[in-house]
């Protein structure tokens, strides 16, 4: 595969090449996406399914053939983990934001475990504390929707 093409995917498709905040414009551009398009439960589970699996082989070439560990340009973590994170999530904007927010929180903070999945080599580590940050923020989405 040619760097330029892996670094176009991984970057989503040059999104995180922008210079200030790229991981969060991915996340706002993947929430916007997932609010503005209507999606039934088994394609939302086949799109994460597929960005995630992608995703992994992606940064684990990336890791091959170069030693930066998680490179700023690198937002198809933030794609996968925020797409997980509205998983089954209606459209309604306070939801959507609260979405954001709390993927955006774990995904900075890295509190606990999250931090050391990072550390996984072969690029695994790229994708696992986003996918952990997602998995973290549906739930907790989800025990305030069914407990508000």
């Amino acid at each position: 595969m040619k760097y330029k093409l892996l670094c176009f995917f991984l970057s989503f498709f040059y999104l995180g090449k922008i210079k200030y905040a790229p991981g969060t414009l991915a996340s706002v551009l993947t929430a916007f996406i997932w609010y503005r398009i209507d999606f039934s439960k088994n394609i939302q589970i086949l799109i994460i399914i597929s960005i995630v699996i992608v995703g992994l082989l992606l940064c684990y070439l990336y890791s091959k053939y170069n030693e930066e560990k998680d490179p700023n340009f690198i937002v198809v973590d933030e794609v996968a983990g925020m797409s997980i994170a509205l998983f089954m999530v209606p459209k309604v904007g306070h939801l959507f934001l609260l979405s954001f927010l709390l993927f955006r929180i774990f995904d900075i903070f890295k509190p606990g475990f999250i931090s050391t999945s990072e550390k996984i080599e072969n690029g695994i580590g790229i994708m696992l504390d986003d996918i952990i940050s997602g998995i973290m923020t549906l739930c907790l989405i989800h025990l305030l929707m069914n407990w508000i």
